[in-house]
């Protein structure tokens, strides 16, 4: 089918009337049309119109990945901050330097003890 034809189901119902031609409002309708010398502009302009929706778009998704990149670098001083703050880098086991006084010999007299406190020191 061409543009503006119309179909019917039924040929049979379609009434055809004959109606005289009016110039008046032919060439209202054939100036609202664009003429060819108008056809490239329009295309210029559509096309000029892409490019700067895809300038726009490529600029937003840049100023998206700036703002990420801004963030995780916050974050993660953030995080280095809390690590430096924390108490747990200054936490030393102990528990495998101490020794039991069950470990030291016993003697009458506090030799033992004493060896141990000239070694502590």
């Amino acid at each position: 089918m061409a543009d503006g034809q119309v179909g019917f189901h039924r040929p049979d119902n379609v009434r055809n009337i004959r109606v005289s031609k009016d110039n008046f409002r032919v060439k209202k309708i054939e100036k609202t049309q664009l003429p060819e010398k108008l056809d490239g502009v329009v295309d210029f302009l559509h096309r000029s119109q892409e490019q700067r929706l895809k300038e726009i778009k490529r600029a937003k998704k840049e100023h998206n990945r700036q703002t990420e990149k801004v963030k995780k670098t916050a974050f993660l001083e953030q995080q280095a901050d809390i690590k430096m703050r924390s108490y747990d880098r200054l936490h030393v086991d102990y528990a495998c330097q101490m020794t039991s006084t069950k470990d030291q010999n016993a003697t009458a007299d506090a030799t033992a003890a004493e060896e141990y406190e000239d070694d502590f020191f």
